[in-house]
């Protein structure tokens, strides 16, 4: 079955703000814990949700420290940036016809401004947040509702994400499922879950779905 339809995360896939979360988690921390968390710590930190984050300091505090956070991200949210290739990428594939959605953990309050920050709203056909669904991923929850949203078949959809979380997550919703390892994803991790394809930059899924259909 021909496939039509690309889901797509957002952080670490679409966009590179590891440095806007790095520094709200650093900021947020210090602030209420009064210490210096070192970035390594926080390796791909948007692959799950900033209250899991910063629940490793303190659980007593965990409230104020989500609001620091989130007070911290929305004030420098402004400096993402897409990675090399990923507007070209989508432009093709809004030009051959495919239908294109994003399933992210972030809030919708960030999510849909962040598509204007990073000119994307006009290439995003539907766009489903972390507080969208009741069980985010790795539950297949996210992609469901955006395969009901376009009315497309799970056959026919490519799930492309940068975590495990993100190929768990288009496999239980019965797509297929590609590893985007351009965002500095760990490799190694990533290919233990069996994607259905590895692509090592943006435009090799031009390239995959050409040699495929």
């Amino acid at each position: 079955m021909k496939i039509d339809c690309l889901i797509f995360d957002f952080d670490g896939t679409l966009v590179s703000s590891e440095h806007a979360y790095r520094e709200a988690f650093q900021h947020s921390v210090r602030r209420h814990t009064g210490l210096d968390v070192n970035g390594n710590e926080l390796t791909n930190a948007w692959s799950t949700t900033p209250r899991e984050i910063l629940r490793r300091y303190s659980e007593e505090l965990l409230d104020e420290m989500v609001a620091s956070f989130e007070e911290h991200y929305y004030a420098n949210h402004h400096r993402l940036i897409l990675y090399d290739g990923i507007a070209e990428v989508l432009e093709h594939l809004t030009h051959r016809g495919a239908h294109i959605a994003v399933v992210s953990l972030k809030p919708r309050r960030a999510g849909e401004r962040e598509l204007d920050i990073t000119g994307l709203r006009n290439l995003i056909r539907a766009s489903i947040w972390g507080d969208d669904v009741a069980r985010p991923k790795p539950e297949p929850d996210g992609v469901l509702l955006a395969l009901g949203e376009l009315r497309v078949e799970a056959g026919r959809a490519l799930v492309v994400g940068d975590s495990p979380a993100d190929i768990m997550m288009g496999r239980s919703a019965g797509t297929k499922t590609a590893a985007a390892l351009w965002g500095g994803a760990i490799r190694e991790s990533l290919l233990a879950h069996s994607p259905d394809v590895a692509l090592d930059r943006p435009g090799d899924l031009i390239s995959f779905l050409n040699a495929e259909f």
